[in-house]
């Protein structure tokens, strides 16, 4: 990986729940509004988290807006130490095909979230997910041209599988051009296994590993109880066509409750710090919870060192259900 003046961050706020969920337009104004995800920043602030994750799609750039003006609007001994991670997607992600991932759509689209940030540069700008439309070469030559010009320290991908990542960094060396060097895929207890072959990559070549959605949506803050409906301003609520919660995750999160409660935290507190242990992973990017306090379960997770038995058998708990055929969809 190139040396960089940034040192690597041990979690990374998750912004996107500022003005939304996700990149999904019909939950634009579901998630913090600007009052709370003002809160979350100042929390975030006051626990050096000074690493912050947003994308340009997340409540159609209210993300980057409200981050923006929490920059312009705090003093400026603080602001400097804030270091920021964003994201395009190719017009493909939103199911548009004739716009490729090329260097005018990712330089237009950086343009306009450098404006929204207020910020002439970020510290680490991601593919946001594959292009349906665009080799590989082509989306690769678009990023190393904003590391290139000193509008990116660091360039990264998301959502990515290991054919994908293996032909980006293959195009990379052919091409004699900066390689991406970060990857932000979703991981969790409640997935395990996922994408083992694209974290293998990861440590071969030396590229940083943040999982996102470390609570798997909420589900393993303990919020979903068996036989009850969810919370109504709940993810899965939201979302319901999301992931549903069978027999054998309630198993496994009844046994998430019993070890929480063991040791004196909440579920969600748990379930992170199990992914700070993880030696695949160097930053988990954590969101806010909806209710201030905001940061709390960060706080008691970065402060609780589990042992190898414990870390061990959550991660056999959940493999478990994972693998069981009643979990399968």
């Amino acid at each position: 990986m190139r040396q960089s003046a940034t040192p690597p961050p041990t979690v990374i706020l998750g912004c996107g729940t500022f003005g939304g969920i996700g990149g999904a337009r019909h939950l634009v104004g579901k998630g913090l509004d600007e009052s709370a995800s003002a809160d979350a920043m100042d929390e975030a602030a006051r626990l050096g988290i000074h690493f912050w994750d947003t994308a340009s799609r997340y409540a159609d750039g209210a993300s980057e807006t409200m981050i923006g003006e929490w920059l312009r609007s705090r003093p400026k001994e603080l602001t400097t130490s804030i270091r920021i991670a964003t994201k395009v997607a190719p017009a493909s992600l939103s199911g548009e095909t004739s716009t490729p991932f090329d260097r005018h759509h990712v330089a237009d689209h950086l343009n306009a979230s450098l404006a929204r940030l207020g910020r002439p540069r970020v510290e680490l700008f991601l593919a946001h997910a594959p292009c349906a439309i665009t080799p590989v070469d082509v989306v690769v030559e678009a990023f190393a041209a904003v590391a290139e010009d000193g509008r990116a320290e660091r360039i990264g991908c998301c959502n990515i599988d290991a054919p994908w990542l293996r032909a980006a960094l293959d195009a990379a060396d052919r091409l004699g051009v900066q390689p991406f060097e970060w990857v932000q895929n979703g991981y969790s207890l409640l997935n395990p296994d996922a994408e083992n072959e694209v974290r293998a990559i990861c440590r071969e070549r030396g590229i940083a590993f943040s999982p996102y959605s470390p609570l798997a949506g909420g589900i393993l803050a303990g919020r979903y109880r068996r036989g009850q409906p969810p919370p109504p301003d709940s993810r899965l609520a939201l979302r319901p066509d999301g992931q549903a919660l069978s027999p054998a995750i309630h198993d496994a999160l009844d046994r998430l409750r019993q070890i929480a409660d063991g040791v004196g935290v909440d579920c969600a507190s748990l379930a992170l710090a199990w992914l700070f242990r993880h030696p695949d992973c160097l930053a988990p990017v954590v969101g806010p919870a909806r209710r201030g306090p905001h940061l709390n379960h960060v706080a008691r997770a970065r402060a609780l060192q589990l042992d190898d038995d414990t870390w061990l058998h959550l991660q056999r708990v959940f493999a478990s259900a994972s693998s069981r055929p009643e979990n399968a969809a």
